[in-house]
């Protein structure tokens, strides 16, 4: 159910949105309250009521998408993913159709990557999420191998709006696609309701609804983890652009450091890559991409890139190299 406070912000901004003109100034807000990260929005209208209309809609619909897509907490009159997870092995649970539209796209992901991107893996992941958050120990090649046999991705069950994990030992975690799917679907919406000139960045799920208000794209800087002090400035018109790296969420063990981005081959962090950026017009994409890319060898994502129409990545080697597919570059702005 939508919270009051989001559907006067819609209501506002279609009140505003009669009035046309365009848009002449810039103005920015930031949101700490969505996906456990920050979210900072800029866009160029009119007024300043007009973009307060708009991105208090941004930020109340992101809240929805993030209370029915958090697996650590349950709220009042909500079934989400948490609930979905909680009744593994159990009978099906009935859902928003936001959430199956998210499995959905799991599955899609899933597929795309060859399993590289698996929301099936939450008992897997769960081992490193409590050892980067409490333990700061790595997990036994043991523990997670008996995890492992249960993030079998066909163990989701959808029926019309239900969804049943058959395995009562599994979980989900959506962390490699939920931010990006939540932002291309907020956004969409408002295109479709003729709002461009913004500018979303969620946790670094980037996506620019149009150019910005003098028709020039967007310039979005992306830092570097080989080289704190060296950016890298992407053009945006329409796009979206997701960062995956090393030096994100990690921990240190005995001079070992331990990144978030776990190898569904391996079980543990993979090695061999330090980020990876993908640009392209769907942010759920890129976002799924940039986890599924930093899976694989540099030669593997690139086949897999040329695939996809309007699609660049550029990965970051550890020796401080990078290798982009053949687009990449007229991103550069």
């Amino acid at each position: 159910m939508r919270k009051l406070s989001s559907l006067l912000a819609a209501a506002l901004l279609a009140a505003l949105l009669l009035s046309g003109c365009a848009a002449t100034t810039r103005y920015s807000a930031t949101d700490l309250s969505v996906f456990d990260t920050v979210t900072s929005i800029t866009g160029f209208e009119r007024t300043k009521a007009r973009f307060e209309a708009v991105s208090a809609r941004i930020t109340g619909e992101l809240g929805e998408y993030h209370r029915l897509f958090d697996i650590y907490h349950e709220y009042e009159g909500i079934n989400n993913l948490r609930t979905v997870n909680l009744a593994a092995g159990g009978e099906p649970i009935e859902v928003d159709g936001r959430i199956i539209e998210l499995l959905e796209f799991g599955r899609q992901a899933y597929e795309l990557t060859g399993g590289r991107v698996n929301i099936a893996m939450g008992s897997v992941l769960a081992l490193w999420h409590e050892a980067r958050e409490g333990t700061h120990v790595p997990p036994s090649q043991e523990a997670l191998a008996e995890a492992a046999k249960h993030t079998n991705i066909d163990d989701i069950i959808i029926d019309g709006s239900t969804v049943r994990l058959a395995d009562p030992e599994m979980s989900l975690d959506v962390g490699a696609i939920a931010k990006g799917f939540a932002v291309e679907a907020v956004c969409s919406r408002l295109e479709a309701e003729g709002v461009t000139g913004y500018l979303v960045n969620c946790g670094g799920n980037v996506r620019a609804s149009g150019a910005r208000g003098d028709g020039s794209p967007w310039r979005v800087a992306v830092s570097d983890p080989t080289e704190t002090d060296r950016e890298m400035i992407l053009a945006l018109n329409g796009l979206s652009a997701v960062t995956s790296g090393v030096d994100q969420r990690w921990f240190e063990y005995e001079g070992v450091r331990y990144h978030h981005i776990i190898d569904p081959e391996t079980l543990f962090p993979r090695e061999g890559c330090v980020s990876v950026t993908v640009v392209t017009r769907d942010s759920a994409l890129a976002d799924a991409l940039s986890t599924g890319l930093f899976n694989m060898t540099p030669e593997e994502g690139l086949a897999l890139v040329e695939t996809l129409d309007g699609t660049e990545a550029l990965w970051r080697l550890p020796d401080g190299s990078a290798v982009a597919s053949p687009g990449f570059g007229g991103l550069l702005g």
